[in-house]
């Protein structure tokens, strides 16, 4: 089935021109994982169709779209977005007025609560969020926001003590972890023999 729209990149820049309450919504995380709500609920409301051409993977930071994911990170800028279709448009502005005031904690709530994202992480880490999968976890739309919070039980964090992990980098031995400010840092470990003219070295 195609796609509502042309680029995941369109959309996102579109979420970025919008006034945002939280103070996180200008970092990676925050706005992956509105991309990937966006994605969620769209297709849960249009028959499992995708708003865009998007693949997401489930990991212990959250969800993560790689190709964004990189172009967020490498400060990739797309200098003629193509504005939505009407039909795009008016589903943006309702998922705008629903999130919009939303902080971080709002976010992560809604998002320990999403099955398919506890499918794909029961499979093994980086693993794919099926669109089936995330059309079924919000058929019934969003969950209450402060569910559980009075029985004592803490709001999952997927910022706190998580890493993306994100194998689909270049090379698997690549690592993500985010900064308290919303940065990653990746570390990186060769794997190639390096030798010397004098004697061997293995890294």
């Amino acid at each position: 089935m195609r796609p509502a729209t042309r680029s995941t990149f369109d959309i996102l820049c579109w979420l970025k021109n919008q006034s945002w309450t939280s103070d996180k919504a200008s970092e990676a995380p925050f706005q992956l994982k509105l991309l990937y709500l966006a994605q969620a609920l769209y297709a849960a409301s249009n028959k499992q169709r995708k708003l865009m051409p998007a693949t997401f993977l489930a990991t212990a930071a959250g969800p993560i779209e790689p190709d964004i994911f990189l172009a967020l990170e490498n400060n990739l800028t797309i200098g003629n977005p193509l504005p939505p279709s009407a039909e795009v448009g008016a589903y943006l502005s309702s998922f705008y007025a629903d999130f919009k005031d939303m902080g971080q904690t709002d976010i992560d709530f809604i998002l320990s609560k999403d099955t398919a994202i506890r499918s794909a992480m029961a499979r093994g880490r980086n693993s794919e969020i099926s669109v089936s999968d995330m059309a079924i976890a919000y058929k019934k739309g969003l969950p209450l926001l402060g569910i559980g919070k009075d029985a004592g039980q803490p709001t999952p964090s997927f910022r706190e003590g998580g890493r993306s992990e994100l194998e689909a980098a270049p090379n698997a031995k690549q690592e993500v972890r985010f900064t308290a400010d919303g940065r990653s840092v990746t570390k990186w470990m060769p794997k190639k023999r390096i030798m010397s003219k004098e004697r061997p070295v293995l890294n």
